[in-house]
């Protein structure tokens, strides 16, 4: 069901390999367009949770008063919410924005690496050597050319990624993780390695940002343990994926690190600003 999607932003990517051909800039391009287009949720988001701290002594009073009858509760909060321009879920939107788009964004991704053969061709060329009474030679699944996915075969990117094993980027390879270029020595994961510092960095960076515009508010304990675990996740998860994912995710943490300091500025300042 995804396919169009995937097919969709196949297309973009390929708009910005045409424009800088190369493989890593050309992902960081598309994925400062995606926060571009997610900001505005973002934004929209703050606002209704600002406006929804600032009138919870209201909301308060409503829950006290008709505590008994949950149905009636439930009427005057929605009526509540309509007459304030409150959306309840307006704090979820970004989160639900975000999921398919990193589902989307895993898979095209992940397709463009796909490389030609399988187990058979492995299969068949031992037997193809042993035939011809040749020395055995490894058959190396990295080794391979890609068979790229969710793209025109006549696009520049597809052309480019068919007729090659790796996705170069400044010397690193993008379709290998960061577990793979270990196994190949440490001084060949050392940028991969740091990529993943990068994102740990970034994350860390962005729970900083929300703590000090959030420090007069009430954290839930179990939020406050998540927020601190997070960080770790995103590296721990990239380090055996495709190091063009952990390059999407550390360039999407730049961007919300702007994002953050963006609404802090334009949106908690003129909040303050406004009073209670």
């Amino acid at each position: 069901m995804f396919e169009q999607f995937f097919e969709a932003l196949g297309s973009v990517l390929n708009f910005f390999y045409t424009l800088v051909p190369n493989y890593g800039i050309a992902i960081v391009l598309l994925t400062v367009l995606v926060m571009v287009l997610i900001t505005p949720l973002n934004v929209k988001s703050t606002r209704s949770m600002l406006q929804m701290q600032r009138l919870q002594p209201e909301m308060k009073r409503l829950q006290a008063k008709y505590k008994d009858d949950r149905e009636q509760l439930n009427a005057e909060l929605m009526k509540f919410y309509k007459e304030n321009k409150i959306n309840p879920l307006g704090g979820c939107l970004p989160l639900l924005a975000q999921m398919p788009v990193f589902i989307i964004m895993y898979q095209l991704l992940r397709g463009l690496t796909t490389r030609q053969g399988g187990l058979g061709s492995g299969l068949g060329h031992i037997a193809g050597q042993v035939q011809q009474g040749v020395e055995l030679t490894p058959w190396v699944f990295t080794d391979q050319y890609f068979r790229p996915e969710h793209l025109n075969h006549s696009s520049d990117l597809y052309q480019s990624l068919s007729s090659t094993n790796t996705m170069n980027f400044f010397g690193m390879d993008l379709a290998i993780s960061a577990s793979q270029a270990l196994k190949m020595g440490l001084i060949i994961a050392i940028p991969y390695l740091a990529l993943l510092v990068v994102i740990l960095i970034t994350g860390v960076y962005q729970n900083r940002q929300l703590q000090a515009r959030n420090k007069n508010a009430a954290v839930n304990p179990q939020q406050q343990m998540l927020m601190k675990i997070m960080p770790f996740f995103l590296p721990v998860f990239s380090f055996g994926f495709p190091s063009g994912l952990a390059l999407y995710w550390a360039t999407q943490n730049f961007c919300r690190i702007g994002t953050n300091a963006y609404i802090t500025r334009s949106v908690y300042k003129k909040e303050h600003e406004k009073g209670p």
